[in-house]
């Protein structure tokens, strides 16, 4: 009976715990049992991360999960087609039919998808993000954590916009490279104005596009891309073919902006209503575009809609 209770000496440092019957009698000290602040965790400091750390942490997760898109792979794919595609189609397609002969010209004709590509695009990247949050329950985890609504949005949307730029820099790249094939100089004032058009572009579609996924729950995706790139430039064009604007007015709509980063570099077509349009009569001249004023409208309309998204999760029901 005494070998039953007695004493059980304990490695120092170690989880190990006797049997219930087998506990020592007495005091915790009287138990043999060491362990070291640092190993008892009694010096810790537990705090919620602050803001700004919490946007970096969900803007670091929602980036692993991007990684996992095939849609962003499938557009880079197309991205690295372009200069193939263009040495097999130089010399059966005449260019300069829909751009200027110049290689500032070629990159405007080779980018020509860009306002489709930008719109289905930023619509299924940053539209779909938050729906799926909530159809998959993983907002529901998420948001019961000690963490900000507002912070969880920040980071899920700056994820969208890096992963977009960084898509849209690398088409420019292989534009830029197709076109080396033909020609050895560039406009360079025009390919900076038109690459800036481009990164307002980028804050404008996924703002939009976010925005539009935090109000509706199902076909997003679908919905913002319809509204952004084929609804809103209809309207728009119905508007300056009818006088109600002129056309320094109707060149600050932002959602033009994937348009006019083509026409500035010399293409004459964009695949949009209003590029096709434009290949017909000619009706924009990027020249006159004022690009601080198209600059200052972008950044209004990007923070406007990104913060209706955001109100839009705050006021969500779990």
């Amino acid at each position: 009976m005494s070998d039953l209770f007695k004493r059980r000496e304990s490695v120092p440092g170690t989880a190990q715990e006797p049997a219930e019957d087998e506990r020592p009698k007495g005091t915790w000290e009287d138990s043999g049992y060491r362990m070291s602040d640092e190993e008892a965790h009694r010096d810790t400091v537990y705090h919620i991360p602050n803001q700004f750390m919490q946007v970096v942490a969900v803007f670091k997760t929602q980036m692993s999960l991007y990684s996992k898109r095939k849609s962003i792979y499938l557009v880079l794919v197309v991205a690295v087609m372009i200069p193939i595609l263009y040495v097999l189609a130089k010399d059966i397609f005449d260019f300069g039919m829909v751009a200027e002969a110049s290689g500032t010209g070629l990159i405007g004709a080779l980018l020509s998808m860009l306002p489709f590509i930008m719109g289905i695009f930023t619509a299924s990247l940053c539209g779909s993000v938050m729906p799926a949050e909530f159809n998959d329950r993983s907002a529901y985890m998420n948001m019961a954590l000690p963490m900000s609504r507002t912070a969880f949005c920040l980071g899920k949307y700056l994820a969208g916009v890096v992963i977009t730029i960084g898509v849209f820099v690398f088409a420019y790249g292989m534009a830029m490279a197709g076109s080396l094939i033909t020609y050895s100089f560039f406009d360079e004032e025009a390919l900076a104005k038109s690459f800036t058009m481009m990164l307002l572009s980028v804050l404008v579609y996924t703002s939009f596009t976010f925005a539009m996924g935090c109000f509706i729950k199902r076909g997003a995706t679908i919905v913002s891309f319809l509204i952004i790139a084929i609804v809103l430039p209809v309207i728009e064009l119905y508007m300056f073919m009818n006088s109600y604007i002129d056309m320094s007015g109707f060149m600050l709509f932002p959602n033009m902006l994937p348009d006019l980063a083509c026409l500035t570099l010399g293409s004459n077509i964009s695949m949009s209503p209003m590029g096709v349009l434009n290949m017909l009569v000619h009706i924009v001249n990027p020249a006159s575009m004022d690009l601080l004023l198209s600059a200052v409208i972008s950044a209004a309309w990007s923070v406007a809609f990104l913060v209706l998204g955001i109100i839009a999760i705050e006021r969500r029901e779990m």
